[in-house]
């Protein structure tokens, strides 16, 4: 039996009693006798509902209880923070009686029958019961229902209705609610809400699979429907605010003392840096253009909007709440594309400004680290052969061509964007539409787009659908899926909000720039319109580049390609792209997948630090690839990592269900030769790998299975039957071109408690051909990020894991 949502008793109501002078004493015992039995009768109720539940949905760490007082009477305090038991929803009815639920966590219901047996029983001098203003007013307990939690002044959307809700939660339980969504595949929402005592969590789903989370968490004290959306902003009534809500945001902003150490350097069109919102975070000493002549000021918009974007995320969610809006870097801006009056730059010319437009912030600040954001791709350039633009891109995120002074970069660029005006059949061929460059680039981070935006919610388009669905590809993001897998890498890796489109309801036609399918940013023009709206991959590029700024402050240690692979790492797949991925079994086909959506959606929540129940470990190593010796060049070493598994607790877990997620990053020294399409091995300067020991396989076998798979260097060749570990998601054929490798192992705790070793590993590059000693020889560094999730399960795997100071290389083995 499943439990679809709170159950709705309709008990026997009595008289509402009257409450005299005369045997005040044994009214009370009445009184106190009547609420046990009601509270006993409410836990009962709720216990046979879930008494046949979904173990991996419904696994309840308490019970919702409502509560009625008589009228005209203030609320009871019912609260006991320190045995968790706490006040959701409250609200009055119409005859002036006070409602409300408490949440009672397991084996506290005892402790609320030792304190109505103390009310029935104790009293004070002067003859007051105890606990009399917490009890003395209520009339009844009952089982709470899903509308229990419903404060919101519009009716609860009928059953079966797919729309998004908003979970008004306890900060501290947040994570719960999560978990438990997440093993009901359920989307949540990337965005939060922030108040002092609420963090306000948004739900993809239907009224009864909400009603199977909330019962199974104890998380949700309040429930809403929907979420603001940016025509809340734009509308004609929001319109006239939009100054106010602006300059109420600017009064909560502040920086970290440090933060001038870090920036977020767009490459864009430009920015206006008189926005309240963006005064304090953009010095007039950080505004650079390539060409002095076409000044700093923002000429188009899009370098403004895009700066809101990188800063703060979509102005939606960050309006409305009242935290403080802290920032821990600082803005830089560099004028890329020429304004009006000014000739276009020509193609050939891209690779060589962009390195001109890195250049210039550098050279002012050579002390600050910084994160490069470019929103800008060529439209009708697509495929996975090198240009001089994405060749350039390599070479400056390698950091030069001097191995001695090499000054490694991390970039982020747009994944390019469908054209305007296709219909939405044109999405059935989707493949067609190609990463645009510079984004096929092998060191940058390309970013994609997907969307939680919608339904549409603009007067007078209600009756309009969406392109896609919430949690889905957005319409407006390019792919890689028609690109030969063998020899190019996986983009886009990453893909953030990106908004949605509208379908016109007389001639079918995707519509950009609805209001409510968009996300709300800047504007270049704060007086007469501080607010604008955003959409498509480049508003996504620019919300991933603020998050890896973050994750340079939070550590600036952290070199360029362990943030990029912390920001990989980080990232999930939505339950339709999970569903996607995992409803074939054929490798081939999920690799197909991951170039439409890459590794899934960033977290910068899970790349800042480990969750309890998720063991983190990270690495920053120099590898030297090659040796050369003798007249001859051959691979050098493998690093073989002993990885802290917690190996009692997982055995403890037995076939509880693990996933195991690994990332590699490091930068190639890019050869764009004729060849080099033929074979990544022609384009890279050197390739790395990585393998996780077999369950049961002895250390001296797992090295020497290594050395065999370092040898084998032709990417297209098929791996002997013994090699392959099916145990792997995507499988090693996922690991061919590029320099970011992903992969997970999903398994049973116990199988994975004695694969307790990983090897990170060189196969071939131009630097084992070329002669050149320096670059035979030559090292090259690399980022590993390991992590254990064990989903919602109550072990501590991190505090177990803690005792190891860290992930240290065991040893390096010659291959």
């Amino acid at each position: 039996m499943r439990v679809d949502q709170f159950v709705e008793l309709k008990p026997y109501r009595r008289p509402r009693r009257k409450i005299t002078a005369v045997d005040l004493g044994r009214e009370t015992e009445r009184h106190a006798e009547s609420l046990k039995r009601e509270l006993a009768e409410a836990w009962a109720d709720a216990e046979s509902l879930f008494a046949a539940r979904d173990a991996e949905v419904i696994g309840t760490s308490g019970r919702y209880v409502d509560f009625e007082t008589l009228p005209n009477q203030p609320l009871p305090d019912l609260t006991w923070k320190s045995k968790g038991i706490r006040l959701a929803a409250a609200g009055r009815s119409v005859d002036g009686a006070t409602t409300g639920t408490i949440f009672v966590p397991d084996g506290q219901k005892d402790f609320i029958d030792g304190k109505l047996d103390e009310y029935r029983e104790k009293r004070s001098a002067k003859g007051k019961a105890a606990h009399e203003k917490r009890f003395a007013s209520i009339e009844h307990f009952r089982a709470a229902r899903l509308e229990s939690l419903w404060v919101d002044s519009r009716a609860m959307p009928e059953a079966g209705i797919l729309t998004w809700w908003e979970c008004w939660c306890w900060p501290d339980r947040v994570a719960n609610l999560e978990a438990k969504s997440a093993a009901a595949e359920v989307l949540v929402g990337t965005n939060r809400l922030t108040f002092v005592e609420r963090e306000v969590v948004f739900i993809y789903t239907n009224r009864a699979t909400l009603a199977r989370i909330v019962a199974s968490t104890d998380a949700v004290a309040e429930i809403r429907l929907g979420r603001d959306d940016a025509s809340f902003f734009t509308s004609d009534a929001g319109r006239e605010d939009q100054g106010g809500w602006v300059d109420a945001a600017a009064d909560r902003i502040s920086q970290t003392e440090d933060a001038d150490g870090v920036a977020v350097c767009l490459l864009d069109t430009g920015v206006n840096r008189a926005h309240p919102l963006l005064a304090p975070i953009f010095s007039a000493d950080d505004l650079h253009s390539v060409d002095p002549a076409w000044e700093v000021d923002d000429h188009h918009g899009h370098g403004t909007e895009m700066s809101g974007l990188a800063v703060y995320g979509d102005l939606t969610t960050i309006l409305p709440s009242a935290r403080p809006l802290t920032i821990e870097f600082v803005g830089e801006s560099v004028k890329l594309l020429p304004p009006d009056g000014f000739p276009p730059t020509e193609p050939q010319s891209y690779g060589l400004l962009t390195q001109q437009a890195i250049f210039r912030p550098e050279i002012e600040r050579p002390d600050r680290k910084r994160v490069f954001c470019l929103a800008v791709t060529q439209e009708n350039v697509h495929g996975p052969k090198a240009t001089s633009w994405s060749a350039t891109l390599d070479a400056m995120a390698f950091g030069g061509t001097d191995l001695n002074d090499l000054q490694q970069r991390l970039i982020c660029v747009s994944a390019g964007n469908l054209p305007d005006g296709l219909s939405q059949a044109a999405l059935e061929d989707w493949d067609s539409y190609e990463i645009e460059d510079p984004a096929h680039a092998w060191n940058v981070l390309s970013v994609g787009g997907f969307t939680e935006k919608g339904p549409i919610t603009d007067l007078g388009f209600e009756h309009w659908a969406c392109a896609v669905e919430p949690g889905t590809l957005s319409p407006y993001s390019r792919v890689s899926a028609s690109w030969y897998r063998g020899v190019s890498p996986i983009k886009p890796e990453l893909v953030l909000e990106a908004g949605n489109k509208g379908i016109d309801a007389i001639d079918a036609s995707m519509v950009s720039g609805i209001d409510s399918l968009s996300l709300l940013t800047t504007s270049r023009d704060p007086i007469v319109r501080p607010l604008s709206l955003s959409w498509a991959t480049s508003a996504a590029t620019a919300q991933l580049t603020g998050m890896a700024a973050r994750i340079l402050a939070d550590d600036p240690s952290l070199w360029s390609e362990t943030v990029r692979a912390l920001l990989t790492h980080s990232a999930r797949w939505t339950p339709p792209m999970e569903l996607a991925l995992l409803g074939t079994a054929q490798k081939s086909e999920r690799l197909l997948m991951l170039r439409r959506f890459g590794y899934g959606v960033p977290s910068i929540e899970r790349a800042l630090r480990s969750a309890s129940n998720a063991l983190a470990l990270v690495a920053q190593q120099e590898i030297q690839p090659f040796k050369r010796e003798k007249g001859s060049t051959r691979l050098n070493h493998a690093h073989f990592y002993a990885l802290p598994w917690p190996i009692e607790t997982l055995l403890a877990l037995g076939e509880h269900q693990v996933r195991l997620r690994v990332s590699l990053s490091y930068f190639v020294e890019p050869n764009p030769s004729a060849d080099a399409p033929l074979s990544p091995a022609r384009y890279r300067s050197a390739g790395l790998r990585f393998d996780l020991r077999r369950r049961n396989e002895p250390q001296d076998v797992f090295e020497a299975r290594v050395n065999a798979l370092a040898a084998i260097e032709q990417d297209n060749v098929d791996l002997p039957a013994g090699f392959r570990d099916d145990g792997r998601l995507l499988g090693e054929k996922s690991i061919s071109a590029g320099s970011l490798h992903v992969d997970e192992w999903r398994c049973n705790a116990a199988d994975l408690a004695n694969r307790n070793a990983l090897a990170v590993f060189p196969v071939g590059g131009w630097w084992k051909s070329v002669a050149d000693k320096a670059r035979n020889n030559a090292s090259m560094r690399y980022a590993l990020v390991v992590t254990i999730d064990a989903g919602d399960v109550e072990q501590d795997l991190w505090a177990e894991a803690a005792i190891a100071a860290g992930v240290e290389i065991e040893e390096a083995v010659s291959v």
